[in-house]
Parts: C-alpha cells; sequence; structure tokens
C-alpha cells in the first residue's frame, strides 16, 4: 500500500495537477493582488477574534488532561452509558467526550497524542478518528448559528436545537453505526497502558546490539520524565508514579497549543488566498454565459476551501441546509490542519476523510428534510430572508 501511494503522488499525472494549481493561484495573486490582501486580511480577522478564544483554552485544557493521564477520572460520569452503548475503554470514553466538547482540531490532536502515549492502540484510535473530530459546541453556537440568524436570543429556539441536536448526534449515531458493523469484532474494553522503555539497554547485552534496540524501540515517555530502569512488570502504580508535574504538563501543552493554533491560522489564510482562483474562473464564466447568476461558483466553493471565512462570504448565497452541510464537511482547511495532527503517526488520513464524507451526505439529507419542513410554516420569521434560495443551490 504505501508504494502505490509513493507511485501515485509521483506520478506524471499527480505533479501536473499540482503545477497547474500552483500556477492559477500565482496568476490570480499577481492579477489581483488587493483582493488577495483582502482576503488574507478577513482570515487572519476571523482566525485572532473567533479562533483563537473558542480554541486556545480547550487546545490546554485537552493537552494537561492527556499529559496528566487524568482522562478516565473525568470520563467517570459518563462512562456507565457511554461505555456500555459503544462498548468502549475508559479512555476511549474520555476521547470521545473530549473530541465532542472541545471540538476540531482537538478531537484528531487528542487521538494522535493518546496513541503515540501508547494509551490508545491503532484499532481504537482509528475508529475514535472518524467521528470524533468535529467542530465544537462553542464555535457552533457563538459563530455559525448566529450567522444563519440564529442567535441566542432568537424566537426559534426550537430550530436552534434540532440543529444542535442534529449536528452532533449525526457522527454519534455514525459512530455507533460503525460500532456494529465495521468494527464489531473488534474488542475495546481493555484498557492500554502507556509503556515505559528504558533509554540503555541491560549491561548484559551486547554493545553491538545495543544500538539496535535504541533505533527500533519507540520512547513516548522520554518526553515527560527521566528514564529508569525497571525490574518489574508495569502496574498501575507505576504508571501514575511516571506521570509528570503540572507545571512540566502545561508548559508542553501551552507549546503545543501555539503551534496548532498557529498552524491554523496559516491554513485559514492559505485557502481564503485560493478563493482567488473560482473567482477568477466565475468571472469569465459570467462573461461568456450571461445567464449564470453573479459569484455562484465563488460562493460554493468559499466554505468548501476554509469554513469560517467561507461562510462569512457565502451567507447571503448559500441555503441553510448547504450551510449547515459545510459545517459538517468542514472544508479542506481542517482536513489538512488533521493532516498535521496525525502525521507522524501511522493513522489512516483517506480513511478520516471517507468517514466525513459519508458524514456529510447524511447530513445534507436530514437538513434538506428538517430546513424544508421549516419553510413550509411562514411564521418562522427567521429563515425569511432565505425563502426565495433553493435548498440545492
Amino acid at each position: 500500500m504505501p508504494e502505490k501511494s509513493a507511485l501515485s503522488q509521483n506520478s506524471p499525472l499527480f505533479y501536473a495537477i499540482q503545477l497547474l494549481f500552483l500556477s492559477l493561484l500565482a496568476v490570480s495573486i499577481l492579477h489581483s493582488p488587493t483582493d488577495a490582501c483582502g482576503l488574507a486580511a478577513l482570515a487572519l480577522k476571523l482566525w485572532f477574534e473567533k479562533m483563537i478564544p473558542s480554541l486556545f483554552p480547550f487546545m490546554v485544557l485537552s493537552g494537561l488532561i492527556v499529559r496528566l493521564d487524568l482522562g478516565k477520572t473525568i470520563s467517570l460520569p459518563v462512562y456507565p452509558i457511554l461505555g456500555r452503548l459503544y462498548r468502549i475503554s475508559r479512555t476511549m470514553c474520555t476521547t470521545l467526550l473530549l473530541g465532542f466538547l472541545f471540538g476540531f482540531p482537538l478531537g484528531a490532536k487528542t487521538v494522535a497524542e493518546q496513541y503515540s502515549l501508547k494509551q490508545l492502540t491503532k484499532p481504537q484510535a482509528q475508529y475514535l478518528l472518524s467521528f470524533c473530530n468535529n467542530i465544537g459546541p462553542v464555535y457552533l453556537l457563538s459563530f455559525a448559528l448566529p450567522l444563519l440568524g440564529l442567535s441566542g436570543d432568537s424566537e426559534n429556539h426550537l430550530l436552534r436545537l434540532a440543529l444542535t441536536a442534529g449536528f452532533f448526534g449525526i457522527p454519534l449515531l455514525y459512530g455507533m453505526i460503525l460500532r456494529y458493523t465495521v468494527y464489531r469484532s473488534v474488542s475495546f474494553s481493555a484498557e492500554c497502558l502507556p509503556v515505559h522503555v528504558p533509554d540503555k539497554a541491560p549491561a548484559s547485552l551486547s554493545a553491538a546490539s545495543t544500538p539496535e534496540i535504541k533505533t527500533s524501540v519507540p520512547q513516548p515517555s522520554a518526553l515527560y520524565r527521566k528514564p529508569r530502569k525497571m525490574s518489574a512488570p508495569l502496574d498501575i502504580a507505576s504508571v501514575r508514579s511516571q506521570r509528570p508535574s503540572f507545571i512540566f504538563a502545561l508548559d508542553l501543552s501551552v507549546t503545543s497549543a501555539c503551534s496548532a493554533i498557529t498552524r491554523l491560522g496559516g491554513y485559514m489564510v492559505f485557502f481564503m488566498v485560493c478563493n482567488l482562483i473560482p473567482r477568477q474562473i466565475s468571472h469569465l464564466l459570467e462573461t461568456l454565459f450571461p445567464q449564470i447568476s453573479p459569484g455562484s461558483l465563488a460562493a460554493l466553493t468559499a466554505p468548501v476551501l476554509e469554513i469560517t471565512s467561507g461562510l462569512s462570504l457565502a451567507k447571503d448565497i448559500l441555503s441553510p441546509a448547504l450551510s449547515m452541510t459545510m459545517l459538517t464537511f468542514g472544508g479542506l482547511s481542517c482536513f489538512a490542519q488533521t493532516y498535521t495532527c496525525i502525521r507522524e503517526t501511522d493513522l489512516s488520513f483517506g480513511n478520516y476523510c471517507l468517514h466525513k464524507l459519508f458524514q456529510s451526505a447524511i447530513a445534507f439529507c436530514f437538513y434538506t428534510l428538517i430546513l424544508s419542513a421549516v419553510f413550509s410554516f411562514p411564521s418562522v420569521s427567521v429563515f425569511s430572508a432565505f425563502s426565495a434560495i433553493s435548498l440545492l443551490r
């Protein structure tokens, strides 16, 4: 499988697509430098005003929970329900909880960190990654829904509640379906304890064999503590004694969160500037075919590229059903950020993308049905501005 992937990435067709895309982007920026600067400025403004306040504190908090190994305790209140429902361990229950409460990209980041620290096995991490990396409730309630006219003081409380329940219920139901279909024969009930590997080989080993052990055995514990020899099998008490101090875990969590939030801002700027390409193509099509509605292509591609700035640009053109579907999809920027979270592991990024597409298709059907029912009642005034727009536009 890795050989085929490398071959496809080095194929002439793939090389030509990359060259064409980068050439179009460069020409678009040079053709409209003012628009490019405006789009980049808008992305940075949204990143600074919306993304950092809503994500950075949770990034630090989730890092502390993982590094101090407090997840099993935190998940105790919900484990009797979620553990039996999804047939998962307490550690997996914690990951599920953090992924849905803290939101994207902390779902993928938490899975990758726990997998690297040997708190999750590969099947457990791959399963959780397939449905636990979604936009969080803070982002949804404070930015996305108010953008559609459903603020906290809106009169349509039932509609706001229905959209929120559907937004988080779809991935939860999808994860349950996966558990009883694709992963039905995999046992997730056993806990996976972190394994400490000493840096130095035992004295009985020969000098020639020692370097091989150093290079072939991963050492996840070296990030936290000084290496020590273990003469007895690993038990719960030894695992607890190996936890880092709070201040050291806080330093690692803040450093990791700064790196993650900076990458997020960089991806937002890059994919926002990529909107220049569909804008140029849209102008060309409107010139050749006047019957095409102005800005339709650019409005459709904006949230596909980057969800936060894309929804801000396309809020008056996209239908509510399509906007909510785009929130479930997350945009290509979210896919790229997820890749950066798991790239140092052997977790499958393609598998994640496939599951995300399936959930987006389910979400589109759900929101189309819900909002079609809403549009049939004229008393719902909050979406009156969208009533003339087709749901499939």
